[in-house]
């Protein structure tokens, strides 16, 4: 009963849901009285797809396309590639800059090499501030142009810049390079988007090939594949970092993007039914002005059932998480090694763990919840973010480092909440809509680091000699507020599918008057 006034709250009313028939004649005659709605250049849409003014109307369902598989594959080998040489060169920066730009002797910097770099200035604004100005053309591009070019691009892009850095590792191994050289590497992959903008289109594409009853599946998917990605590139790159070298592990990486973007290229097609053009004319419209009206009119039209107000709360919610984590992985392994004296393996293995612990409790929470108890989407998510303030909360009153593992344990449902949160958003979108909406939410989320940074940086600097944890309090008050706003999401839900059951019973005593009218009109002619 829940999940079907789950999906009574994305539904309005329509000619086209009044009868579930396949028939054609019955399907051409609801199409002539559908209204017609035209998409950013003025073309008409099809009736059956939706619109601005009735979004959450549903779709019929599009016919299957053979060429369509799953991105778990080609995300998994991307993030995996990423963790992999992450690590490594962070330390091989660090080398260089003891070794080319001090000077000193190689044996002397060797310790370095285990040691994190405090600050990355120039790669956060390289990394933030200019996907952050791309997704927003992103989006709405792939809206009208299609999903597929953006990831073929995408990882085209990372597999040029994996190459450019085990070349200049190569080179810097026979003469003195100076590190500011090695942000060759990420400008092709940081041009086109970044992971910003291939994770945005990732969603996007997801929500299109999928039903109501998948969609949160998939979501649930895709993080669970990342968070392998992440855990098994932890594991393997110090071991692949003793067995080889630098230059062997960048090419690695290079190799698994490449095996990610043949499976792109020869396996996964396009998921929206969109314009031919010519590559010129896509390129042309990239950074088209339009494309952000556009994008500015889908986040603020008005959508019945309380769709944007559901669509303004979910994305506020998701920025605000973005913005907790984006602050704490500035300072969390400081706040270990300063308050526990952890060592640089020793916070590997925890942070492998946290990932591990956090995804088996996503399994399981939505295994249950949502398989065997069909909660709605919105409730997961509140119980997601419950397992956060609780996983906050015990880490800051931590005093010894195995309670670190307990918060973990505290809060290995905390994972759960993203991926309802991308499925309630898909939900309240139509496919034509959706990466407009996906695009605001990741450009928001990409600039937060700006500011959430300095910020967890200036409180943990502030109480580091008093209290070095009290920064766990600014995440557990956060979460706290989205909770709330996560309430009041599932109260509008709530409130909808009340209103729908009472239109049912309604319409059913309606019907059972209708049929009673013959049957006692009739009855008293057979008397007399």
């Amino acid at each position: 009963m829940v999940e079907q006034d789950e999906k009574r709250i994305l539904e309005t009313p329509s000619i086209a849901s009044t009868d579930t028939s396949f028939d054609p004649e019955v399907l051409i005659s609801n199409a002539t009285y559908a209204t017609t709605s035209t998409t950013n250049d003025g073309t008409p849409l099809p009736a059956d797809a939706s619109s601005p003014e009735e979004p959450l109307a549903p779709q019929p369902r599009r016919p299957l396309r053979r060429r369509i598989m799953s991105l778990e594959l080609p995300v998994f080998l991307l993030f995996l590639a990423i963790m992999i040489s992450g690590p490594v060169m962070l330390n091989q920066e660090l080398y260089q800059t003891c070794v080319a730009v001090y000077h000193y002797n190689e044996s002397a910097c060797e310790p370095l090499r285990g040691i994190i770099p405090k600050t990355e200035e120039a790669k956060v604004m390289l990394n933030n501030v200019w996907p952050g100005i791309v997704v927003l053309f992103i989006g709405p591009w792939s809206d009208k142009f299609g999903r597929r070019p953006v990831l073929l691009v995408t990882y085209a892009a990372s597999f040029i810049g994996y190459i450019l850095t085990a070349t200049l590792v190569s080179v810097s191994e026979t003469l003195s390079l100076n590190p500011w050289f090695y942000l060759l590497g990420g400008i092709p992959f940081t041009i086109v988007g970044g992971g910003t903008a291939m994770m945005t289109i990732v969603f996007c594409y997801i929500s299109d090939v999928s039903d109501m009853e998948s969609k949160a599946k998939r979501m649930f998917y895709i993080d669970m594949t990342m968070g392998l990605g992440v855990v098994a590139g932890n594991v393997l790159g110090s071991y692949l970092l003793r067995l080889t070298s630098v230059t062997v592990i960048c090419a690695a990486s290079a190799v698994l993007v490449l095996s990610a973007l043949l499976y792109v290229f020869f396996f996964i097609g396009e998921s929206l039914d969109v314009e031919e053009a010519s590559f010129s004319h896509k390129a042309r419209n990239f950074f088209d002005i339009g494309l952000i009206k556009a994008l500015v009119r889908a986040c603020v039209a008005r959508r019945p059932n309380y769709g944007r107000a559901i669509i303004g709360c979910t994305n506020s919610i998701s920025v605000v998480m973005n913005f907790i984590m984006s602050g704490e992985i500035s300072i969390f392994y400081l706040f270990l090694r300063n308050k526990f004296n952890v060592t640089l393996q020793q916070f590997t293995y925890y942070n492998a763990a946290a990932i591990t612990i956090k995804m088996l409790g996503c399994g399981v929470a939505f295994g249950i919840f949502r398989k065997l108890f069909k909660v709605s989407f919105a409730m997961v998510a509140i119980i997601g973010l419950a397992g956060c303030i609780f996983d906050s909360l015990t880490r800051a009153l931590a005093q010894s480092f195995w309670q670190m593992y307990m918060a973990s344990g505290f809060g290995f449902m905390s994972g759960i909440t993203a991926p309802m949160l991308q499925a309630i958003i898909s939900f309240a979108v139509p496919s034509n809509e959706i990466g407009k909406v996906f695009s605001l939410s990741s450009c928001v989320n990409t600039l937060t680091p700006l500011a959430a940074a300095p910020l967890y940086t200036l409180v943990y600097n502030h109480t580091l000699n008093i209290y070095p944890g009290l920064f766990n309090f600014i995440s557990v008050g956060l979460y706290v507020e989205c909770i709330v706003v996560m309430i009041l999401v599932y109260i509008c839900q709530r409130r909808i599918a009340n209103r729908s059951n009472a239109l049912e019973s309604g319409s059913e005593t309606e019907e059972s008057q209708i049929r009673n009218i013959p049957t006692e009109t009739a009855q008293p002619a057979r008397t007399s």
